[in-house]
């Protein structure tokens, strides 16, 4: 039998409730810490923006004294005082977050968007009604709902509990060449499902601020960008965009077909790029751009790196190709074989 009801409800719905003294904020339930200054703009940016939260999780029974219904949150908490909060002008959105509402209280809003305080209030949120329900059954919910959750990745944990201007960024470059990574065979749906595409963007926005990293490295870098990330974004999705751009005017026809596709290459073949335009930190290598029309000269020596991988007697190559083919199928992401690799990419562009 059914002892739950699924709704939504108005965000002005529980300011009335949390006013009225109806709503309940328990931290008997709590599954998490109290949020961070970052998490908490993130979760108002998309409301904001008009994107779903995830679903609440209510207890919902009657004061027989009083005759009123009170509602227990049991999940979704800290989503709730965060929302009730930033209401009562608790704190702001970063402009990191949203350029357009950043730095405002609630209250202020009305001066940048008369809609927008109406748009906030009316915003909708689910929400499962557990109908006097007890602590025993509520646990048993839980316990069931994640007797089915998918295990959480490293990159999917890290998304979690990130919310700072480099977690952002990455999100938004990955998402933003989605069709890129398909047409391109360099990431399958399943995978951006997981979060691979922003593994790799995270990876890739790395090296462009630091230098060639060791893949290892990324989740020590999203903590120390969580809250300062001395980078100009805009630029770094600039450069991000510039370097792509090159990349698909010497491949027209694509990637799909050739072995820069494979992740660990195609990261080659960005750096590499990266560096003839921009130049990567801590790289000794000269910087020499590729004109627009070298790009079929470039594609021509890139060929000759695909040949390499076809190659079945490897006493045909020099060391330098045979360092570069071992260290290309064994797809190690430490340092040392990322610098090698792009190191020898970089030295046949140069030499055009």
């Amino acid at each position: 039998m059914k002892n739950f009801d699924s709704r939504t409800y108005s965000i002005n719905d529980f300011l009335e409730w949390h006013d009225k003294k109806q709503l309940v904020l328990s931290p008997k339930f709590q599954r998490r810490s109290v949020w961070t200054d970052n998490a908490r703009s993130y979760l108002m940016d998309t409301i904001v923006r008009g994107k779903p939260i995830p679903k609440v999780f209510i207890r919902q029974s009657i004061n027989v004294q009083t005759r009123q219904s009170i509602r227990e949150v049991v999940d979704g908490q800290q989503r709730l005082r965060t929302i009730l909060s930033y209401l009562n002008d608790g704190f702001q959105i970063s402009k990191r977050h949203n350029e357009k509402y950043g730095g405002y209280y609630f209250s202020q809003l009305d001066s940048v968007d008369p809609d927008i305080q109406s748009f906030i209030l009316n915003y909708e949120i689910s929400a499962d009604l557990l109908v006097n329900m007890s602590d025993s059954e509520i646990l048993d919910i839980f316990s069931r709902l994640n007797s089915y959750s998918v295990t959480l990745n490293e990159q999917e944990k890290i998304n979690a509990n990130h919310f700072g201007p480099f977690k952002v960024l990455a999100d938004r470059i990955s998402h933003k060449y989605n069709e890129f990574w398909l047409e391109n065979g360099i990431i399958n749906s399943q995978n951006i499902l997981r979060m691979n595409d922003v593994t790799l963007v995270s990876d890739l926005i790395i090296a462009m601020c630091e230098g060639i990293q060791s893949k290892k490295q990324i989740k020590s870098y999203y903590n120390k960008y969580e809250n300062e990330f001395p980078y100009d974004e805009k630029l770094l999705e600039k450069q991000f965009d510039e370097t792509i751009e090159v990349i698909q005017q010497i491949f027209p026809s694509g990637l799909k077909s050739t072995e820069f596709r494979r992740i660990h290459v195609f990261y080659t073949l960005f750096t590499s790029i990266f560096h003839t335009i921009f130049g990567l930190k801590n790289f000794e290598r000269d910087q020499k751009r590729i004109s627009p029309g070298d790009y079929p000269k470039a594609r021509n020596i890139l060929e000759k790196v695909e040949l390499l991988f076809q190659v079945d007697d490897v006493t045909q190559l020099d060391v330098e190709q045979i360092q570069f083919l071992t260290d290309s199928r064994r797809a190690t992401t430490d340092t040392k074989v990322r610098i090698r690799r792009a190191e020898y990419v970089i030295d046949l562009l140069n030499s055009i």
